[in-house]
């Protein structure tokens, strides 16, 4: 949802799909060396790509700029066009024309300063998006040797710079409920503030990536918290810390574990007929489950019927194959081996048989084939689940989600 910033990043690194999408915008806007007024080309794409807004009050906010009438009066000579549109347009340009004037880093904090204003419609994450828009094409002319000053991109640059480093003051959690770090107040940094700018629509996927420790986890519940009006659930891996996130999220999030809602819609049949199994199948257990083949060892097929079982756990197929084997084993000597497909296949077969009476809830009167926690989640993530009654799903480190998970 920054795609400007996103192509500016891109340019930089010289990605090709930036390089063509870049020489593509400049050639549609005729901002070449060759066209003289290039410069009117940048201006005439900021106006026609800005947010679509109510100009009225903004263009009040942005007349107590010192640059302003000089750029308006720019606007009203060089793209009389733009004067009967009652659109944002003319706003735009006017906007683009005063980053283009300005003669250092504090005109383009005064220009963004306007735009803070709360009688603005504006939002900052919209005003950088055109500054990156303006940004890119700068960048992209001077490569081009297009005559024009350095300065207005490092103003630019520096102004976004010093604001993406900057921190932001929010307010403390609902009266009951204690945040992350127990702190009365929680300090949001530019990123994250973007991230709660941003609304969530139905069937998009959002990914928070950075660091351990960082805020993710704080993000999610000042997200949770801006939109009040939404239902929430959040998955952990573990129940400490979906227990944790009760305490912190308000209470428009539930907080769950990928298990526990696999366990109240599977598991909990396999526990009330006493055959749980609230750990993973050992290898010896497995092992009392396989029939003797002459020159294989029990325990070693074992740990392949084990290894094989949860792969398919952990996979999104819906039938146990070839693929969920492993490719190397431990032979009695020690020694590592590459699997045959003939092995392939019996250890495959004996997956499928133990997967099999695992499933049964009944006419396992000795419950040798208990079903396991990985195991009911399989079961869950098989009967394809739809998750009503929430507007969107936070998933904690989803990083580490299996295929099966996802």
């Amino acid at each position: 949802f920054i795609p400007w910033k996103k192509l500016y990043h891109r340019y930089l690194k010289r990605e090709d799909w930036a390089l063509q999408r870049v020489e593509q915008i400049l050639q549609e806007f005729s901002i070449t060396k060759e066209q003289q007024g290039c410069v009117l080309g940048l201006v005439r794409l900021v106006s026609s790509t800005g947010p679509r807004v109510d100009p009225s009050g903004v263009l009040q906010i942005l007349g107590t700029h010192p640059l302003f009438p000089k750029a308006q009066l720019c606007v009203l000579r060089k793209f009389p066009d733009l004067q009967s549109k009652p659109g944002p347009e003319k706003m735009w340009a006017v906007v683009a024309v005063m980053v283009l004037f300005s003669d250092s880093v504090r005109d383009i904090q005064k220009l963004l300063e306007c735009f803070g204003s709360p009688r603005s419609k504006v939002s900052v994450l919209e005003v950088t998006e055109v500054l990156h828009c303006m940004a890119t094409l700068l960048f992209a002319m001077r490569d081009r040797s297009i005559p024009i000053s350095n300065r207005i991109h490092y103003n630019i640059f520096y102004c976004l710079s010093l604001m993406e480093n900057a921190s932001g003051i929010v307010q403390p959690l609902e009266e009951g409920r204690v945040d992350l770090g127990s702190r009365a107040d929680v300090k949001l940094t530019h990123e994250q503030q973007r991230i709660l700018n941003h609304k969530i629509e139905p069937g998009q996927t959002v990914k928070i990536m950075a660091f351990a420790g960082t805020g993710k986890t704080s993000t999610l519940v000042k997200y949770a918290e801006k939109f009040r009006e939404l239902k929430f659930l959040y998955l952990a891996f573990n129940k400490a810390v979906a227990e944790k996130g009760k305490k912190v999220f308000p209470r428009n999030v539930t907080c769950k574990t990928f298990h526990s809602l696999a366990f109240g819609s599977i598991g909990r049949h396999y526990k009330d007929k006493g055959k749980l199994n609230f750990s993973k199948m050992s290898v010896y257990s497995i092992s009392f489950l396989l029939q003797s083949r002459k020159g294989q060892s029990l325990f070693i097929r074992g740990k392949l019927v084990s290894k094989t079982l949860e792969n398919f756990f952990s996979s999104s197929d819906e039938e146990i194959c070839e693929e969920h084997t492993p490719l190397w084993f431990k032979n009695t000597h020690g020694q590592m081996e590459l699997m045959s497909r003939e092995e392939k296949k019996i250890s495959v077969e004996e997956a499928k048989e133990i997967w099999h009476n695992m499933k049964k809830l009944d006419g396992d009167a000795e419950k040798r084939y208990k079903m396991t926690c990985d195991g009911y989640l399989k079961l869950w993530q098989l009967s394809k689940p739809q998750l009503s009654g929430y507007d969107a799903i936070f998933v904690d480190e989803a990083q580490d989600c299996t295929p099966g998970e996802l």
